[in-house]
């Protein structure tokens, strides 16, 4: 069990982990400029469509990290869990709201913070989260 424990934690680190570098690399590719709407933090629709794209690819990656290191199904099942408690967490905190017209050179740390997502897309993360551990450890289930 412990190891199983461990598997869905490493497999969480991996899925952070993931989302750190592919979503930097979109905020390169995209800049404040094609990541918002026009002088307001309201992310754009090439930013949604990417982060949804980039949430599931982490999740698969941290679906196959725990597959690999877990000792049955188990482990997958625990970082589903921890990837729904954590995601129902994120929905219900209220977010901060930046106030103002977006500045035209904003950094991504800034843009992390401020950034503006519409609603749907917040409960939508977590069932991408799940879609994504259960695609990626479906070795073990095999």
């Amino acid at each position: 069990m412990l190891r199983n424990i461990l598997a869905a934690v490493v497999g969480y680190i991996a899925i952070v982990a993931a989302l750190f570098a592919l979503s930097s690399l979109l905020w390169l590719t995209l800049g404040p400029s094609h990541a918002f709407q026009p002088g307001t933090w309201e992310v754009a629709g090439g930013w949604v469509l990417g982060s949804i794209v980039i949430g599931l690819a982490g999740a698969y990656a941290g679906g196959r990290v725990c597959a690999g290191l877990a000792h049955d199904a188990t482990g997958a099942t625990i970082l589903i869990g921890i990837v729904i408690v954590l995601g129902a967490v994120s929905v219900l905190m209220p977010a901060e709201v930046a106030v103002g017209p977006r500045p035209d050179d904003v950094s991504m740390i800034e843009a992390t913070a401020s950034a503006r997502q519409p609603a749907w897309l917040r409960w939508l993360n977590p069932l991408i989260g799940v879609a994504g551990v259960w695609l990626g450890s479906r070795r073990l289930r095999a």
